[in-house]
């Protein structure tokens, strides 16, 4: 037993679970999992629309490893690291049997806007299916400006974050025998009926019961920009898609200013991704020398709101004094 992993609990609802998880927000989860859940054998946890297990592993890695290191100085028990792994899928075991409670006889899917902590997934879950969706950086950054009012600066930071996550991991686990595949949200849009074909061979999903022309026609739900007649803001009712939509250019009308910010702090990555950089040939001099100061103000930035925190915190524990 010591050296063999766990079976997934002995339920149809619990077999190969797939997880979605999104480089950022604005990445597309949604229409990726809606996509998925018109196979008939798939079904969505609601209400836990987006699961944030991975996102906050570390605290149950934190768990396990002082649990497994009780044991291990205990000679008596005769444990060895083998215990630690299968502590480790234990939990991940528990947390899906938890998810899939939540549905009726279907194929888990379940999602989440982020990559945080994506080197613990299958730590947690080994015999899980695991899409990683990315996206353009820039119109990730456009479409959070323009649904929630996020600052460029700070969401070009993350999605450039994420992105070097996703990369590492892909570096670090490609060769081994877990099941994940990269997907890119502008191949799923663009040729959604080829990318569909990819991921369903890859999730052993059988094509033949899958409707098709329900997938094509897909409503749009989040949108920063297509919200329907009714509706000024963004929402997740369900819009019927029009030509009028086109998620692809959220970032077309970018000026150059953030265009050389973009590819300072994310260019690279966008690249490694099969993305095109919009690029420009003159002043190169001073546009560095604009990116270094933005960096410095960056630096700066981040200083104070950490001194600010750390005067809060104290005046807090003062007050409670």
């Amino acid at each position: 037993m010591r050296n063999e992993l766990l079976p997934m609990p002995d339920s149809p609802s619990c077999t190969a679970p797939i997880f979605i998880l999104g480089i950022h927000g604005r990445s597309g989860t949604n229409f990726l999992a809606d996509l998925l859940c018109l196979h008939p054998d798939c079904g969505i946890p609601a209400p836990i629309m987006e699961d944030y297990l991975v996102c906050h592993s570390d605290l149950l890695v934190r768990y396990a490893e002082s649990v497994y290191w009780h044991w291990s100085r205990k000679p008596s028990f005769g444990v060895d690291e083998s215990f630690a792994d299968l502590l480790y899928q234990s939990i991940g075991n528990g947390l899906i049997s938890f998810l899939t409670s939540q549905i009726n006889e279907k194929r888990l899917v379940t999602k989440t806007p982020s990559v945080g902590n994506l080197k613990y997934f299958f730590k947690l879950f080994p015999h899980a299916y695991l899409l990683i969706l990315v996206r353009d950086g820039r119109a990730v950054v456009e479409s959070s400006v323009k649904s929630f009012g996020w600052d460029y600066e700070e969401t070009m930071r993350k999605w450039a974050d994420a992105a070097r996550t996703i990369l590492d991991f892909d570096r670090d686990t490609k060769n081994s025998n877990v099941k994940y595949i990269i997907v890119r949200y502008e191949d799923l849009y663009s040729n959604t009926e080829e990318e569909l074909r990819r991921i369903f061979a890859f999730l052993d999903l059988e094509t033949e019961t899958y409707n098709l022309d329900a997938a094509l026609g897909l409503p749009v739900k989040g949108s920063s920009v297509f919200h329907g007649q009714k509706e000024k803001s963004v929402h997740w009712k369900p819009v019927e898609k029009t030509s009028d939509f086109n998620p692809l250019q959220r970032w077309s009308r970018w000026n150059r200013a953030l265009h050389e910010r973009f590819n300072w702090l994310a260019g690279r990555y966008l690249v490694q991704f099969g993305y095109e950089k919009r690029q420009y040939a003159t002043n190169r001099l001073l546009w560095v020398m604009y990116n270094r100061v933005l960096d410095i103000r960056w630096r700066a930035k981040v200083k104070r709101q950490s001194i600010l925190s750390t005067v809060k915190r104290r005046l807090r524990k003062h007050e409670v004094a």
